[in-house]
């Protein structure tokens, strides 16, 4: 007799924006093929683990999980699957190290798991599949069908000395603007009212189909007038070498690209980025800020800020907070520097004590906290477009909208409904979150 596959899956994601549209393209094929979504992992049949290498604190998390599920396994048995960045730097050594994980799955076979997973527990485990390979993606519904994201390439060429990302997700690989336009049409007939495209480097993009050459400013403006019901369209991440002055032209041309720009500096010492292999000085990631500012006013700025890189001093924390204060970011990403295995960074010498990181870093998250703070400051009494995206959690009776900045605004709007754009005025601010009214 056949052995029937149970189908109840849970899916625990860390990391990027990456990892998690990949996370829900994958839910969404599991669902094609019969599979529900479990409540939760203790009433699920395979358990899968979408994992992130670009910080030791995000694997440190994962082994954690991976040592939860091991107890697990000895009360009940389920499949349990490393999928993701993680399990491409470790291949066999997963297993190695816990012989619990029945499928180990790389950056470039994740479109295999479904089929694997239909074999019922009777297949050969453990599986390994990483390595080479071409990269695949279905596009994703996130936030009640009414977000989604669209991954537009793979991969990066930049080798930042500190960043994994190059090993564990391979070379930039660029995706067809055709399959691009096409899943943005087929979930804006779904609903979708707002979309993400997604790259490490998306200034990078460029698709050459036969004679036409198609790069990211392209591109953009051809998701911008595509789309008919989708009134918004944001992109990550971008690098500051690579940012042109036709993109922020064409953001300004375009209503439906919004006005923020994800832009990591990482350092404000230009000893720091050269060491860090950035490509550009800190000067010139100014003259990318005045550039946008100049265009784009009102644009939205925000950015990633990694402390206590090896032979950071205290000049070099100091260049990075005046930087902080000199741009004044609406919103950062502040961390510490983890050495990864593979990167130059790793074996570079004059690493600064964990101590001092520690303090450096909450310096800058306090400085940042009071500049983000100033900058939402002068938003208030503002009129403006939100998206709404449901109830407050704190009261139900409000709703939670976010502005095309990607700041948060509750309000009280009877009859409004989730996916509608509706104008709000910012009348107060509580922490990072507007107080509006219906405008």
């Amino acid at each position: 007799m056949a052995q029937t596959v149970r189908r109840r899956v849970w899916i625990e994601t860390y990391g990027c924006q990456m990892n998690k549209a990949e996370s829900e393209a994958l839910l969404l094929d599991l669902r094609r093929d019969g599979w529900m979504e479990a409540d939760g992992p203790e009433r699920a049949d395979v358990v899968i683990l979408n994992t992130c290498s670009v910080r030791e604190t995000a694997e440190e998390r994962i082994h954690g999980r991976l040592g939860f599920y091991r107890k697990a396994k000895r009360e009940r048995p389920f499949r349990l699957v490393l999928m993701g960045c993680m399990a491409e730097r470790l291949k066999e050594r997963a297993v190695e190290e816990y012989p619990e994980i029945d499928v180990v799955v790389g950056s470039f076979q994740k479109t295999l798991l479904p089929g694997i997973l239909s074999r019922g527990e009777g297949a050969v485990a453990p599986i390994v599949l990483a390595g080479d390979g071409n990269y695949e993606f279905a596009a994703m519904h996130s936030a009640g069908g009414i977000k989604a994201s669209i991954p537009i390439m793979h991969g990066c060429d930049n080798f930042c000395s500190y960043c994994i990302v190059p090993v564990v997700r391979g070379r930039e690989v660029s995706r067809s603007p055709r399959r691009i336009l096409s899943e943005m049409a087929s979930i804006e007939a779904q609903g979708t009212r707002e979309i993400t495209l997604l790259g490490q480097n998306v200034n990078s993009y460029r698709y050459a189909d036969g004679g036409e050459v198609v790069d990211f400013p392209g591109l953009l403006r051809m998701a911008a007038r595509a789309s008919k019901y989708i009134h918004r369209i944001r992109f990550l991440t971008s690098h500051p070498k690579d940012l042109s002055l036709s993109v922020v032209r064409i953001m300004r041309e375009e209503p439906a690209l919004c006005a923020h720009i994800h832009l990591p500096v990482q350092s404000g010492s230009t000893r720091i980025l050269a060491a860090m292999n950035r490509h550009y000085t800190a000067d010139e990631y100014m003259a990318k800020v005045d550039m946008i500012r100049g265009q784009l006013p009102e644009t939205a700025l925000t950015t990633d800020i990694l402390v206590g890189f090896p032979g950071e001093t205290e000049s070099d924390f100091r260049d990075t907070i005046a930087m902080l204060e000199k741009v004044g970011f609406d919103d950062a990403f502040l961390y510490r520097y983890n050495p990864r295995e593979g990167t130059a960074a790793c074996t570079m010498k004059d690493p600064v004590p964990e101590s001092v990181m520690l303090d450096r870093l909450s310096c800058a998250i306090g400085t940042q906290k009071e500049i983000a703070r100033r900058m939402a400051l002068r938003r208030l009494g503002r009129t403006v477009e939100v998206l709404v995206e449901g109830p407050s959690r704190r009261n139900p009776e409000e709703l939670l909208g976010r502005t095309e900045w990607d700041s948060m605004a509750v309000f009280s709007a009877s009859g409004a409904r989730v996916g509608e754009y509706i104008n709000v005025r910012l009348e107060s601010l509580s922490g990072t979150t507007f107080r509006a009214t219906p405008a």
